[in-house]
């Protein structure tokens, strides 16, 4: 082989490296760059205002994590305008727990704040290991607890 073919071989090579790496980076930097329309994305609106007039942005809790039992450890349930749990498999969260009722809690938005309620059930829903008597407010980082079952208020 001539040595300008060896040369041209040689180029070639590097520059379908060059081409790689920059696929490579351009696939990680689209996976850790946030989203164009974020308003399609739920778990991106943890920080939105809560009508407050001074024009303060207040965290704002988007999702329920199971915090236990184990094998149940780590799933997120998006909180929408209203969110029931309990048994039934009508119920937006079903939990397999024997301590719970069949509509055990419900969660809703009112005044841009989250709502606590028991729906009657015969164990009693827990905020912060605190029995829910009346219609309590949630904020990021409380724990709920219905039956056995505790979920973490998070964003």
């Amino acid at each position: 082989m001539s040595d300008q073919l060896i040369r041209l071989l040689a180029f070639g090579v590097i520059v379908l490296l060059y081409l790689f790496f920059f696929r490579v980076l351009r696939a990680v930097w689209a996976g850790v760059a946030a989203p164009r329309n974020q308003s399609s994305w739920k778990s991106l609106l943890a920080f939105r205002g809560d009508g407050r007039e001074d024009g303060v942005v207040v965290a704002q809790p988007v999702a329920l994590v199971v915090r236990s039992p184990l094998d149940a450890q780590g799933r997120r349930h998006l909180l929408g305008d209203t969110l029931t749990i309990g048994r039934s498999e009508e119920c937006d969260v079903v939990i397999d727990d024997s301590y719970s009722s069949t509509e055990h809690a419900r969660l809703y938005r009112r005044g841009g704040q989250h709502l606590l309620e028991d729906l009657g059930s015969t164990n009693g829903t827990y905020l912060n290991r605190q029995k829910v008597a009346t219609t309590s407010v949630v904020r990021l980082g409380d724990y709920v607890q219905v039956g056995s079952t505790v979920f973490e208020v998070s964003t």
